[in-house]
Formats: structure tokens, sequence, C-alpha cells
């Protein structure tokens, strides 16, 4: 456990992590955590999804989901209320160059930017994405994507061995961005200061709230420091060991709505 939890103050925010978190192993919204969501919202609390994935594949869930809500996409990078943009960070040109010339072969590269999702080849690590988030990359050279404007993310995708290898790499650099796991497989790399947790307090700011009326839930690694900052952090069953020991409650895996369990368990203890 990272730190005592107050329940006296009421929840007022609730930010969900979405892959291996909201969604099942089958990436579908298991009815149960939509029921709770739902019931969440009725009570009041805010609903923020907040995902690594871009605006446009987090949309489809919101529809599902049916609440109102800021989403965070690219981990934090770009924050929206409705159409209105509250917070918007780029990673820097010069270290996206560095890590474009760094990546070996057996990295599999994408570079987000808005709502475009760039690829320099095909290949079964961004086809497999693409079926998860729905969407389908445009190839092109991403160097030459960079003159339209600098990313909110790169994705690094590999064997669990090559990322490890290349995040080795890429520390050694000391380049000005955060580096994230959000699965094995997968390096995230982020612009600084733009993260889950710093997300979590713009909302908190937004909505004129502290950081202790708020319930975070996630899976990974790159959840660790949002499971911290909120009032109280939900790690998954399925999670890392870093987000199980950022955690204040370990809820059942994604197969069984561990998300609706940690809802009704808080929130109905919150009203006992």
């Amino acid at each position: 456990m990272s730190k005592t939890v107050d329940v006296m103050l009421p929840l007022r925010l609730l930010c969900l992590d979405i892959d291996g978190t909201l969604l099942d192993t089958a990436h579908h919204l298991p009815p149960e955590n939509r029921a709770a969501v739902q019931y969440a919202a009725e009570k009041g609390v805010c609903i923020c999804l907040l995902s690594a994935r871009p605006p446009q594949a987090i949309a489809p869930i919101a529809r599902a989901l049916d609440v109102p809500g800021p989403v965070a996409s690219f981990g934090g990078a770009l924050i929206q209320t409705g159409k209105q943009r509250i917070f918007d960070r780029r990673l820097p040109v010069e270290a996206v160059q560095a890590v474009l010339r760094l990546a070996p072969q057996d990295i599999s590269l994408s570079l987000y930017r808005d709502t475009a999702w760039f690829v320099e080849r095909e290949d079964r690590w961004n086809a497999a994405e693409g079926d998860i988030t729905g969407l389908r990359p445009a190839v092109v050279a991403l160097e030459d994507t960079l003159s339209a404007g600098a990313p909110h993310k790169l994705l690094c995708m590999g064997e669990a061995a090559d990322i490890d290898r290349f995040y080795a790499t890429l520390q050694k650099e000391a380049l000005a961005v955060d580096l994230l796991r959000s699965k094995d497989e997968y390096l995230e790399i982020m612009p600084r200061q733009a993260g889950k947790a710093e997300a979590l307090l713009t909302v908190c700011r937004h909505l004129g709230i502290v950081s202790e009326q708020a319930m975070a839930i996630g899976d990974h690694d790159i959840d660790c420091a949002l499971l911290r900052a909120a009032g109280i952090g939900v790690a998954m069953g399925n999670g890392s060991l870093a987000a199980r020991q950022a955690a204040d409650w370990i809820a059942p895996d994604n197969d069984h709505a561990g998300v609706a369990a940690a809802v009704y368990h808080w929130m109905k203890e919150e009203d006992a």
C-alpha cells in the first residue's frame, strides 16, 4: 500500500485506464463495468478516461459508457472536455529525431499527433495495435512528419527483450522525455510533466477539487504515478508488480470486472 487512504472526503472524480483495466483481455467493455461507471456518474462523480490511446481510439469507449467527462489521451499529453483543450503538450522535436536515429530494425515505431497515426512500415505490431484500437496508420517517413508539428507521443513495440534493450539505450541518452511501459512489449515515449498523474491533477484543478477526492484505476507501470497521486489508487489483479505495489487496493482482474468491484467497494463504503 502506498499511503493511508482517507475516505472522509467524498469522491468526485474517477480516472480510468482503458486497456487491461476497463476493457477485458478481448478488448470488450464488460456490462458490469459499464453499469458501475454509470452508477458512479449518477452519484455525481466525474468520469475521466485516461489512456495512452489517441483520442479517436478512446471515443468509441466513451460513447459506449454514455457518461460525460474529460478525456485524457496520449497518457495525459492531450486533455479535452468536449471540444475544449485544457492541456496540450508535445515531445521536443530533437528528442524525437534522436529516437528515430537510435531505433533498431526490430523495434516497430509509431508517431502520434492529434488524430494522425504514422508508421514507416506496416508490420505485425502495428497491425495488432490497429486491431485493438480500430485505427489504421499512414505509412510515411516519420522524419518527414515533423515539419507539420511536434508529436504528442511515440510508441515503440517489439518483443519484451528487444524493448528492454532499447529502453536501456534511451535511458543512457538522457533525452528530455518520459519513458514508460504500458505493456511488456510496449514502450511509450511521452512529453515530460504530461503523464497520467499530471493529468489527474489538471482535471482536479479544472473541476475545483483536490486529488484526495479522486479514485484512479490502472494496470501497468505507466499507471504507477497516477495511482499514487489519487486519493484512492486501485490496481487491477492482472496488473504489473509495480502497479500493484503503488496501489491502495487490488481489484479483481480485467476479465472479472475489476473496475466494477472497485467502484462498488469504495463508493458503497463511502455511502455507509
